[in-house]
C-alpha cells in the first residue's frame, strides 16, 4: 500500500472516529436535555401542588376571620341604629368572645374596637394611659376599606413571640370600627407539615412586604427578607421580584433550588422550595458515566470495523436509523400537537373547548369533594344567535359569538373560559376573580346589557348574554353539581331577557 493510499486511509479513519464520537455525544446531550426536562417540570409540578394545597388551607383559615368580623358588623350596625348604648355594645363584645376564642381553638383573643368615640374590648382588657385606638392599623387599615373586610399587615406579638394579624370593618356610621386578632400559629403548623409529609423541602408565607409570616424553619418566623443582604432569604426575593412566572429556579451557596409560588389573601405569596441539588447532581453523574462508556463503545466498534471493514456500511445505517427516528419523532410531535390543538381549543373562539372542560371538571373534583375547594362557576348562554345567522347569515353569527366571548374573557381576566356549546360558554372563578364574583358578574350583565341598547349598531354588533352563577358549597362531590346550579340561575336569566324584551327588538 502506497503512502497515499495510507494517508487517506488514516483520514477515513478519523474522520469516521470523529462522526461516531459527535453523534453518540449527541444522543447522549439529547436524552439528558430530555431526563433533566423532565425532572425540573416533575419537581415543578410537586412545588405546584404544594403550594396550592398550603394556599387554599391558608385562606380557608383566613376566611374564618372574616366571616367572624362580617357577622359581628351586621348585629352591631344594629345597635348602632337602633342607638343602643355603650353598655349594650361592650355586653355584646364580652358574650361573643369567648365563644369566637373556642370556636378558633384559641387562635384569637376575642372581638374589640372603636365604638362611638370609645375603645370597648370583648375580654375587658384595659389600654395603657393615653392610647389612642385611632391611630392603629386595626382602626386605619378599616377606614381606608369602608364596605369590606379588611385585613391588617402582620405584626410580631412580643409577648407571645407569634406573628397576629388583624380583621377589621367599618360600621355604619363610619367612624366606629369593629376587629379581631387572628394568630398565624396554625400557619406556621401548615408549613411544617408540608415539609413533614415530603411535599416540599421547605415552606414559607410572606406578606405584601417580604414579612416572613410562616416557615417551616420557626427561627425564620418574623425576619424581613427584603432588608437581608447576602442570605437565603434575600436570594429568593431577588429571584421572587425577577420572576414573571408563578415559578423559578435560584443557585445559593453551591446548592440548586426550585420555586413554586401561590398568591394567597391580602397580596400575601405562599412558596414551596424544593432542593434539587442532589437529583441534578446524580443526572450529572449519570451523564459523565454514560459518555465514558459510550467513548469505551466507540472504541470497540472502530476495532471492529477495522477489522470487518464495514465501516462505510455501519455509519450509513446509523445515518439512516437517526434519519428515521427524527422523522418519527417530527411526525407524533405534530400529530400529537394537532390533537391537542383540535381537543383543547375551540377553532371559533380560541377559548377552551368542551374537553378542556372536562378536564378540569375531573381535576377539580377531589378538591370539592374535600372541602378544599374555593370556586364558582358562571354558566352564560348567548342571546338572538339564531336570528343573527338566520338574517345576517353564520359568518356574522360567528362573529357575534366572538364579541360575546370577548366581553366574557375581559371581565373574567383570571379565570379560564370554555366554549361547552354553539352559544354556550363557561366560566370557572378562582383566587381574584372569586374574591370579586359578584361584582364581576353584575358588570357582565351591565356590559351585555349596554351592549343590547345600541340601536344604532348592527344585530352582529348587540352582544347579548343571559349570565348565571352558583358557588362551590359545602356537600358538593363533584364540579357538575356546581354547573347544573349555574345553569339553572342562567335559565332563570334567560326567561328574564325575553320577559322584558320578547325576540329581538
Amino acid at each position: 500500500m502506497t503512502e497515499k493510499k495510507k494517508l487517506s486511509l488514516a483520514s477515513r479513519n478519523i474522520i469516521t472516529t470523529t462522526i461516531l464520537i459527535v453523534f453518540f455525544l449527541g444522543v447522549i446531550l439529547a436524552y439528558y436535555t430530555m431526563l433533566y426536562s423532565e425532572t425540573r417540570q416533575r419537581i415543578i409540578k410537586s412545588g405546584e401542588l404544594s403550594a396550592l394545597t398550603s394556599a387554599e388551607q391558608i385562606d380557608k383559615y383566613l376566611s374564618g376571620g372574616i366571616d367572624i368580623i362580617r357577622t359581628a358588623s351586621y348585629v352591631l350596625d344594629d345597635m348602632i341604629r337602633d342607638g343602643r348604648s355603650q353598655k349594650d355594645i361592650h355586653d355584646y363584645l364580652t358574650s361573643q368572645s369567648p365563644a369566637i376564642i373556642r370556636v378558633m381553638s384559641g387562635n384569637t383573643a376575642g372581638l374589640y374596637g372603636y365604638f362611638n368615640g370609645e375603645y370597648l374590648d370583648g375580654l375587658d382588657w384595659q389600654p395603657e394611659e393615653g392610647y389612642d385606638p385611632t391611630v392603629r392599623p386595626w382602626y386605619i387599615g378599616p377606614k381606608a376599606s369602608i364596605g369590606r373586610v379588611a385585613v391588617v399587615d402582620p405584626y410580631l406579638d412580643l409577648d407571645s413571640m407569634t406573628i397576629m394579624v388583624a380583621f377589621g370593618k367599618t360600621l355604619c356610621d363610619a367612624k366606629s370600627v369593629v376587629a379581631i386578632d387572628f394568630s398565624m400559629a396554625p400557619l406556621q403548623s401548615i408549613m411544617e407539615g408540608l415539609v413533614e409529609s415530603g411535599d416540599s423541602d421547605m415552606a414559607i408565607v410572606l406578606d405584601r412586604k417580604f414579612q416572613v409570616i410562616a416557615h417551616s424553619d420557626e427561627q425564620e418566623v418574623g425576619k424581613s427578607y427584603a432588608s437581608e443582604s447576602g442570605t437565603f432569604g434575600s436570594a429568593l426575593i431577588q429571584g421572587l421580584r425577577a420572576s414573571e412566572e408563578d415559578f423559578f429556579s435560584m443557585r445559593y451557596d453551591g446548592a440548586e433550588y426550585i420555586v413554586y409560588t401561590v398568591p394567597v389573601a391580602n397580596n400575601w405569596v405562599c412558596l414551596s422550595v424544593c432542593d434539587a441539588t442532589n437529583e441534578f447532581g446524580q443526572l450529572e453523574t449519570t451523564l459523565i458515566f454514560t459518555i465514558v462508556a459510550s467513548l469505551l463503545v466507540v472504541c470497540v466498534l472502530l476495532f471492529v470495523m477495522r477489522h470487518a471493514n464495514r465501516k462505510a456500511q455501519i455509519a450509513q445505517q446509523l445515518m439512516e436509523n437517526l434519519s428515521q427516528a427524527e422523522s418519527d419523532i417530527k411526525e407524533k410531535e405534530g400529530q400529537l400537537g394537532e390533537i391537542s390543538k383540535v381537543a383543547f381549543r375551540d377553532a371559533l373562539t380560541g377559548v377552551g373547548s368542551k374537553a378542556a372542560f372536562n378536564q378540569l371538571a375531573e381535576e377539580l373534583s377531589p378538591q370539592i369533594a374535600a372541602g378544599r375547594a374555593a370556586l364558582a362557576v358562571v354558566m352564560v348562554d348567548v342571546n338572538n344567535l339564531k336570528y343573527v345567522n338566520d338574517n345576517c347569515g353564520h359568518d356574522k353569527g360567528d362573529e357575534y359569538l366572538r364579541g360575546c366571548c370577548r366581553i366574557i374573557c375581559e371581565t373574567y381576566k383570571h379565570s379560564p373560559v370554555f366554549r361547552v356549546g354553539g352559544d354556550e360558554f363557561v366560566a370557572v372563578l378562582r383566587n381574584a376573580d372569586y374574591e370579586e364574583r359578584a361584582k364581576l358578574i353584575e358588570q357582565l350583565n351591565d356590559t351585555f346589557e349596554q351592549a343590547y341598547a345600541q340601536e344604532d349598531k348592527s344585530p352582529w354588533e348587540r352582544y347579548s348574554a343571559a349570565a348565571g352563577m352558583a358557588e362551590c358549597e359545602s356537600g358538593d362531590k363533584s364540579l357538575d353539581q356546581v354547573f347544573k346550579r349555574a345553569d339553572k340561575a342562567m335559565y332563570g336569566a334567560k326567561q328574564a331577557f325575553k320577559t322584558t324584551h320578547g325576540s329581538y327588538r
